[in-house]
C-alpha cells in the first residue's frame, strides 16, 4: 500500500506544480513573486498495463501556491503549499482526501550569472503530511522529503521578440518511496506588450530499488499570460500526459495570477 500511494503521491506531485514559469532567477533583494493557481484535472486512464500502473485513479480540484522573497543579492527563499480534493477510484471502492497538501520550503542560491544564461542551486525540503495516508489518497509526502535541484534560465531574442528559456534537474533520494529524478522545461515568447505566450515539460522518473516497481510520468502544457498591470498577470493554460509508465494520464485546466513586487531602486539626491 505504501508503494501504491507513493506513485499516486508522484503523480500528484506533477500535477500540482504550480502553472507558472517557476524562476530560475533569484529575486531582487526586498522583492518578490507570488503565484495562485487553480486546477481542475484527472487521470482516465493508464500508459502501460504492467504490475503497478494505475487505472480509473484520480480526480482532482486543487489550488497552489509559490512565493519567492529576494533576502540579499543572489540569494533567495521561497514555500510552496497548496490545497487540493482527491477522488482515487478502485476496483470497488472510491478513496477521497479534502485537505492542505504538505508545505515545502526552498533556498534559491545563484552560483554563475553571465551572456550564457544565469545557473542556480536550490536545496528544497518538503515536510510530510500529518494525517493517516493508509486510508485515502495522499495529497503529498507521507514522510519528509528532500531535493536538490539544479536551474538554469536565460533570455533570447527572435525577428524583435523577446522571450526566455528555463531548464531545472532534481534528485530526490530522501523520502518515501523509491528515489526520484524530476525535470522540466519552460519556453516563453511575448506575443505583444502585454501578452506572454508559454509552453512546458515536466517530467519525474522513479528508479526501480529495493523491489520497488519504476515509474515515469511527462506532461506536456501551453498557456497565456496577460499582464494586466507591471505587478499582476493572468494565466491560462491547459497540461496533458503524454507518456509514462506505471502512471495515469493526466488532463488538467488551470487558471493562475501571478503577483510582482519590485523593489524600487532608492533615489540619491544630487548635491
Amino acid at each position: 500500500m505504501i508503494r501504491r500511494l507513493a506513485r499516486v503521491t508522484a503523480l500528484v506531485a506533477v500535477c500540482l506544480l504550480p502553472a507558472t514559469a517557476t524562476a530560475q532567477w533569484t529575486v531582487k533583494p526586498g522583492g518578490w513573486f507570488m503565484s495562485h493557481g487553480f486546477n481542475v484535472g484527472r487521470f482516465p486512464d493508464r500508459f502501460s498495463a504492467g504490475e503497478g500502473a494505475t487505472r480509473n485513479e484520480l480526480r482532482k480540484v486543487d489550488w497552489g501556491m509559490y512565493f519567492i522573497y529576494g533576502l540579499t543579492e543572489g540569494l533567495s527563499v521561497g514555500l510552496g503549499q497548496g490545497f487540493a480534493h482527491l477522488e482515487q477510484r478502485l476496483t470497488t471502492d472510491t478513496l477521497t482526501t479534502t485537505g492542505f497538501g504538505s508545505t515545502g520550503f526552498f533556498v534559491m542560491k545563484r552560483i554563475a550569472q553571465g551572456r550564457g544564461g544565469v545557473l542556480s542551486i536550490q536545496p528544497r525540503i518538503d515536510l510530510p503530511l500529518l494525517f493517516d495516508t493508509e486510508q485515502r489518497p495522499a495529497l503529498g509526502p507521507i514522510e519528509a522529503d528532500a531535493e536538490l535541484r539544479l536551474l538554469y534560465g536565460n533570455g533570447f531574442g527572435i525577428a524583435g521578440t523577446r522571450g526566455f528559456l528555463s531548464a531545472s534537474a532534481g534528485l530526490s533520494t530522501i523520502r518515501a518511496g523509491n528515489d526520484e529524478i524530476r525535470y522540466d522545461l519552460t519556453v516563453g515568447v511575448n506575443a505583444g506588450r502585454r501578452v506572454l505566450l508559454m509552453g512546458q515539460a515536466f517530467n519525474v522518473a522513479a528508479l526501480a530499488e529495493g523491489g520497488g516497481i519504476a515509474y515515469s510520468a511527462t506532461k506536456l502544457g501551453g498557456s497565456a499570460m496577460l499582464r494586466l498591470s507591471p505587478a499582476v498577470g493572468v494565466l491560462a493554460g491547459y497540461y496533458g500526459g503524454v507518456s509514462g509508465k506505471n502512471t495515469a494520464r493526466e488532463r488538467t485546466f488551470s487558471i493562475a495570477i501571478w503577483l510582482t513586487h519590485d523593489p524600487q531602486e532608492p533615489v540619491i539626491p544630487t548635491p
